[in-house]
């Protein structure tokens, strides 16, 4: 098991005893990796007091009908249909302790230049009204309520959240939202129906302010991390560039940026129906489907690694310099040249902090002798 996927799993079992579903199994181990160190022990610590605050804030954002009834039904009886019921609570939690897991370890950091400053977390996004308005969110941004169709749109510094007042009929026409994030930051949603959405550098989602139809559709580019609130009644649907991904309630990845050829999905948890239009493949967990362009690829992945960007962590496992370098463009919002192309073609592994400055980042891959970087301002030049 490797270093990434041995945290997700920690973060995991915290999660599981903190919603009262863990195991003895499960205890048992996680009390055995508490007693390796002092210093797992205060993470556990901490983590579960601010797992529980996160878990307390959750019940009061989804305090729907439909939530009041799952609890009337479920209340005595924690189980793991609770666990995955209430993913829009608790799987969130496990990725926000495995990336303070992440972030914990130890760095040091090399200067290769002082032009590109550290990339701290940017939370910036531009979300436009269905009446074409448009307002400007940023991580400085405190509690912007904007009053829309009988929806609350509550915009601060840790996201933009969606909470529902009086529920629309079906006829009533459907307003639609979108959430542009630009090179160089990132930025959280919760939609009305409770589903988590992370959205990486240069990604835009087009999706209702309310989801009245018979299906919740939203429209994607770039790459948009989604924990869909489970509805069996109203399945949620994710477009973009002629495929879809049709679930009912999981935890998946997709990435589609303009320039890409295919549209990877990858699913961490329950089942997603991807299609092309003429094929479609019913996805099971670590599992990851690349379609478009007249190829439909089914491989076996370890989904954490893929899905880890949310917090911060990024993994490459045997990733072209090319690949990394399109990735690390966006994230700094940087320009990158390559001298030879067969630059662009030099294969590394190599895990990366996000919020690193870049000289670090850059420093790790030509610790490898094959490549060199120059850095002027904001563009980066590499060189073999």
């Amino acid at each position: 098991m490797n270093r990434l996927t041995e945290r997700y799993k920690i973060a995991r079992l915290i999660a599981r005893k903190v919603s009262g579903t863990i195991s003895e199994e499960e205890a048992d181990e996680l009390d055995a990796w508490v007693e390796l160190s002092a210093r797992h022990r205060e993470e556990v610590t901490r983590i579960e007091g601010r797992l529980r605050e996160d878990i307390r804030q959750g019940c009061k954002l989804n305090m729907t009908g439909e939530w009041n009834m799952f609890q009337q039904k479920f209340s005595r009886k924690r189980s793991i249909r609770w666990w995955r019921y209430s993913a829009a609570i608790v799987v969130v939690g496990v990725c926000a302790i495995f990336g303070v897991l992440q972030l914990q370890e130890t760095k040091t950091p090399v200067q290769i230049a002082r032009s590109v400053e550290n990339n701290v977390k940017e939370y910036k996004a531009k979300l436009i009204l269905d009446d074409g308005s448009s307002v400007d969110i940023t991580d400085t941004t405190r509690h912007v309520v904007i009053a829309c169709e009988g929806t609350s749109i509550m915009a601060s510094e840790s996201g933009l959240r969606y909470e529902l007042g009086d529920s629309l009929p079906v006829s009533a026409p459907v307003k639609y939202n979108t959430l542009v994030v630009p090179r160089g930051g990132e930025y959280e949603l919760l939609l009305a129906d409770g589903t988590r959405v992370w959205m990486n550098s240069e990604s835009k989602l087009v999706y209702p302010v309310q989801f009245t139809s018979e299906r919740r559709e939203v429209e994607m580019e770039g790459e948009v991390c989604f924990l869909v609130a489970k509805n069996e009644r109203q399945p949620f649907i994710v477009k973009t560039k002629g495929v879809s991904v049709e679930v009912l309630g999981t935890f998946f990845n997709v990435e589609a940026y303009p320039g890409d050829q295919a549209i990877t999905t990858t699913l961490v948890e329950g089942r997603v129906n991807v299609s092309d239009g003429q094929r479609h493949y019913i996805m099971s967990p670590n599992q990851q489907v690349v379609a478009g362009d007249g190829q439909f690829v089914v491989r076996d992945v370890d989904a954490t690694e893929v899905v880890c960007w949310i917090e911060g962590v990024c993994y490459f496992s045997e990733a072209s310099l090319e690949n990394i370098m399109d990735k690390l463009a966006r994230w700094y919002d940087v320009e990158v040249f390559f001298a030879s192309e067969s630059a662009k073609e030099a294969h590394f592994s190599l895990e990366i902090e996000r919020y690193d400055n870049i000289a670090t980042v850059l420093s790790k891959i030509e610790k490898t002798g094959r490549v060199k970087f120059k850095i002027n301002g904001r563009i980066i030049t590499v060189e073999e």
